[in-house]
């Protein structure tokens, strides 16, 4: 195994790591912040003193964006949740690109293939589901 790739196997185990790490961080930062403004430990999601929390439609990039632009029109509890939330479902699809990667600098054209497909199964999931 060549010091590149061995390189590349610890930065793709690295991308689940902090993947995890930030999901929890960010999850935890909103569960958090609710808890100092609520008093409750309940996420509060509508109703009085609560944020007001709507993605229209049920795709995951759609949820993706509309949290990142929430999140950049204020801090809320509800959107550090869910920016844990899309943060810990991106973390295996980066994992999977980044494997592409890995197997084609190792020249492992057939993992290269499986890969790919795997990347764009989950691809046509995330934009379409």
């Amino acid at each position: 195994m060549s010091q590149s790739s061995t390189a590349l196997q610890t930065g793709i185990s690295w991308i689940l790591r902090v993947g995890v790490f930030l999901s929890v961080i960010f999850a935890s930062s909103g569960l958090i912040l609710d808890y100092a403004r609520t008093g409750s430990s309940t996420l509060c999601l509508s109703g009085p003193g609560c944020d007001v929390w709507r993605v229209s439609g049920g795709k995951f990039f759609d949820f993706a964006f509309a949290t990142i632009g929430n999140l950049l029109n204020g801090v809320s509890a509800v959107g550090l949740v869910s920016l844990g939330v899309v943060i810990l479902m991106f973390t295996p699809y980066f994992r999977i690109a980044a494997a592409v990667v890995y197997y084609s600098v190792e020249r492992d054209w057939k993992y290269v293939g499986i890969t790919s497909i795997v990347f764009v199964l989950i691809t046509v999931a995330l934009l379409t589901f």
